[in-house]
């Protein structure tokens, strides 16, 4: 997707460096880019494919109002070498909304993996073609906790390559969907609804009230929540909420994206690939997650647009519940929920719902040493439904 020179920096429209070309992915690139996703493996103790099928370009409205792929190729064969992805949309930076830039989908082709001149070309190539200057001159951007070879190459801060700055670990809970159960924990009854059409506005402003506070939030207006193509496959009905008053305390969406992204499971690590098949026999004993088979592809779902009014317990164990019922009888084997790993909320997935989980490390990417950097004192949350 290519924008014109008045939507943003758009300088040129290729950069070559040492026989590598690098230009904004238009959909003629489609399948090579699908391709790249597709075999390149997340490291970690589960380790994944995310896939974009059938259309890599199908996903991107729902990565923000600004969006765009860049391909990297070999000048002579012409063979996919790279491509990364830079996007941006509103978000709370320091408690203002703020166009907050996005950067993702880093893969590389395995024989080019030991050039770092891909890398610093592929990073020059995000800066002058798809920057856009009312977005903030640095990037948000997630990597897994346990991959030491990223971390270790991103974070030396190498001539020619952007500075990457630590922010805070990030958790991605896996939960297993589940009949509704009485509550052990609180004995008053809080009733769970789906919402209609008309609770969106209701709905917007029960996001607003809660994300304004934390650290790169997404700004979720009613309008947006009710575009087929910000919201990709989320009906209003898709929607739990807990009404308290006029207004809505806690609201929660199951979003299914399966038609656009995929994830597939390619292996795991150490013991646990051969210890796979015990683990799923005591799964529906122990309540954990079911633990899919390589090359299978992970029946989830995002509960996504979480809010919860002062962060109460009793109403996040209520949505969570009936969430939890609503996947199961959707058909769903997997649910999955992110919030920073020292969120008060963060320990009830992993002490009442035995979730198994997956840490990320959120990093600044900037490129110049005056650029202005947001507060770190704010716990940050993202979506990540829409990364």
């Amino acid at each position: 997707m290519e924008w014109p020179a008045a939507q943003g920096r758009v300088k040129a429209r290729k950069l070559v460096a040492n026989n590598i070309a690098f230009t904004v992915a238009g959909h003629e690139d489609d399948a090579d880019l699908r391709a790249l996703l597709r075999s390149n493996v997340t490291d970690g103790w589960i380790r994944l494919a995310l896939a974009r099928e059938p259309d890599a370009f199908v996903a991107a409205a729902t990565m923000g109002r600004r969006h765009g792929y860049i391909v990297a190729r070999d000048t002579q064969t012409r063979e996919p070498v790279g491509m990364c992805e830079w996007s941006a949309r509103d978000c709370y930076v320091d408690g203002k909304p703020c166009l907050l830039a996005y950067l993702g989908a880093l893969r590389v082709a395995e024989r080019y993996r030991h050039r770092l001149g891909v890398l610093k070309g592929g990073f020059a190539a995000v800066r002058q073609l798809l920057q856009d200057d009312r977005a903030t001159p640095y990037a948000l951007t997630a990597i897994a906790s346990d991959n030491r070879t990223a971390l270790r190459l991103l974070g030396t801060n190498l001539p020619g390559m952007p500075a990457y700055r630590p922010l805070e670990t990030f958790s991605t809970f896996a939960l297993r969907p589940r009949a509704t159960l009485r509550s052990p924990w609180n004995r008053n009854t809080i009733d769970v609804e789906h919402a209609r059409r008309e609770d969106l506005s209701a709905i917007a402003v029960c996001l607003d009230r809660t994300y304004r506070q934390y650290q790169f939030a997404p700004l979720w207006r009613a309008r947006d929540l009710n575009d087929p193509a910000r919201c990709n496959g989320l009906r209003p009905d898709d929607f739990l909420i807990v009404r308290r008053g006029p207004g809505i305390a806690a609201c929660l969406a199951l979003w299914d994206q399966s038609e656009f992204k995929q994830t597939i499971v390619q292996g795991y690590a150490g013991q646990l690939g051969w210890l796979r098949p015990f683990a799923n026999l005591a799964a529906p004993l122990l309540q954990t997650p079911h633990l899919p088979a390589p090359s299978e592809l992970l029946s989830q779902v995002f509960f996504s647009h979480l809010a919860v009014e002062d962060n109460d317990i009793d109403l996040f164990r209520s949505l969570i519940r009936a969430a939890l019922a609503e996947a199961r009888r959707r058909g769903h084997a997997l649910a999955l929920v992110g919030l920073a790993t020292r969120h008060p909320l963060a320990q009830v997935l992993t002490h009442d719902y035995c979730a198994r989980e997956y840490r990320t490390l959120l990093h600044l990417v900037h490129w110049n040493q005056a650029d202005e950097l947001p507060s770190t004192t704010r716990l940050p949350h993202v979506e990540i439904a829409v990364l």
